[in-house]
């Protein structure tokens, strides 16, 4: 069985000490619970992970293998990978199958590597890796889902273990799904583009928590927004809020600026992308990759590469612009640093988590979804306002 594949081992040498040291700054919660988690006995367990693979993923993951399990880990996107990050996890004992730029193909080998043999508990984005597990007919003890497109997923499988949604937790709809990806996203959109987006006309598709977060903030640096929410009081709260309400057929062709935030495949499909007018921006940040039809753009349009992370696309007569391929706008690598202080208590539910799981906290649960326990949530929480104070 190959053991991983990552893109240069000696891009590990790029997290240098004083990095891991200055996540004690950045990291406090996370790496308490590292600490607890690596005095552990784990010894021939192992963890499975299909998430994506960040610098920060080391403090969340490195102390199960310090506590002796065996960890595995796919990227979960095939554009959010941090190859120095996936380099260095590698030179310290993980299993790594994770680069920037992957293909479809190699994504999806990802995927069944991660897979092909049995673990203890998952930790999952997308909710690709649990259906995988329970296709496999494995005994899993449980599982963490993170992700409003993995649940839509996981919705159609009877799942043979317990699963923990965390996407619906308290800690993440409220803080990050509906504050940090947007205060992480226009950065990254100006950082990618070099466009500012004070007085453009910017479409948010989708008003749930990330996209609320997206669309305030876009407003708040001086963006005139309009939504597109089906659902009626979203959209009430959106118009509320200051956003202009539109339909599909006039939200794209006014917009210069068009970001999917919905969680749903195929929101932004051949249909609407004709509909965009000439110039468009398009983005995501759904976890899903394919919110946007980049396979069709692909099989029947010229593709041009402008710079890092932006093709243009001919799409009758008018030019489309896309960004990071239709992947996570807020994730894609190597243009800035993330805020990794945002990030301390979802990487501290993700290693509690895993943690509790290990040490029996599901072993009362029935196959199927459940919430994420609550008195983790609110212990993570506790440590997480004292580390601020």
């Amino acid at each position: 069985m190959v053991r991983g594949r990552i893109k240069d081992p000696s891009l590990a040498a790029e997290i240098l000490p004083t990095d891991i040291d200055w996540w004690r700054v950045t990291l406090p919660v996370t790496l308490q619970f590292g600490e607890e988690v690596a005095g552990l006995d784990l010894a021939g367990r192992t963890v499975t992970c299909f998430q994506h693979v960040l610098r920060d993923t080391a403090a969340t993951l490195l102390p199960l293998v310090a506590a002796g399990a065996t960890v595995r880990l796919a990227a979960c996107n095939p554009d959010s990978t941090d190859d120095a990050a996936a380099a260095y996890l590698a030179a310290q004992g993980m299993e790594v199958w994770a680069w920037s730029g992957m293909t479809d193909s190699e994504f999806r080998l990802g995927l069944d590597w991660a897979a092909a043999e049995p673990a203890d508990v998952l930790s999952d984005m997308g909710g690709e890796l649990i259906a995988a597990f329970a296709g496999a007919g494995y005994e899993v003890s449980g599982a963490l889902e993170a992700t409003t497109t993995g649940l839509h997923r996981l919705e159609t499988i009877d799942l043979p273990f317990p699963v923990f949604n965390w996407n619906d937790a308290r800690l993440k709809n409220r803080i990050h799904n509906r504050h940090h990806v947007g205060i992480e996203m226009w950065p990254m959109f100006s950082a990618v583009t070099g466009i500012g987006i004070q007085g453009r006309s910017v479409l948010v598709l989708g008003f749930g928590p990330v996209g609320r977060g997206v669309a305030l903030h876009a407003r708040a640096l001086g963006a005139a927004v309009s939504v597109l929410e089906l659902e009626p009081v979203r959209a009430l709260e959106a118009l509320q809020h200051g956003c202009r309400i539109v339909d599909l057929e006039r939200g794209l062709a006014e917009a210069s600026i068009v970001v999917t935030a919905t969680g749903v495949e195929g929101v932004l499909g051949r249909s609407e992308l004709t509909l965009l007018g000439d110039g468009a921006i398009v983005c995501n940040v759904g976890h899903s990759n394919r919110e946007i039809d980049v396979e069709w753009l692909d099989e029947n349009h010229d593709r041009t590469p402008m710079r890092r992370h932006i093709a243009r696309y001919d799409v009758n007569g008018s030019a489309i612009y896309l960004l990071n391929r239709g992947s996570l706008l807020n994730l894609a690598p190597n243009v800035m640093p993330g805020i990794e202080e945002l990030f301390d208590p979802f990487s501290a539910m993700i290693l509690g988590g895993l943690s509790w799981l290990l040490e029996g906290g599901a072993a009362d649960a029935v196959p199927g979804i459940h919430p994420y326990p609550a008195p983790l949530e609110d212990e993570i929480a506790r440590r997480t306002l004292a580390a601020r104070r």
